[in-house]
């Protein structure tokens, strides 16, 4: 795991794209975070991940296999998403 100054990876899950999703514990807020990102040739692109709908996807469930995102995360995504599909038809 890595540890910078800016903060100290918990978990992460990656790609075979170098694209990720990690559970970071940055230092000056004293918090954690989700950070979605891309490491091209090992080190982290300044631009932000853009990823097709399938590919985010394939990563997010990565990302909940490795633990990436907490079960409140999780319960609460879950509930999100119920109620959307009961407030707006999916086509």
């Amino acid at each position: 795991m890595r540890d910078t100054p800016y903060a100290t990876e918990i978990k992460t899950a990656k790609d075979e794209n170098c694209q990720r999703i990690e559970r970071i514990f940055v230092k000056e807020f004293q918090r954690e975070e989700i950070r979605f990102s891309w490491w091209p040739n090992g080190a982290m692109a300044v631009r932000p991940l853009d990823l097709p709908e399938d590919e985010l996807l394939v990563l997010m469930r990565l990302a909940i296999q490795k633990g990436v995102f907490s079960s409140t995360f999780l319960k609460e995504l879950h509930g999100a998403i119920y109620d959307e599909k009961r407030a707006v038809p999916l086509t």
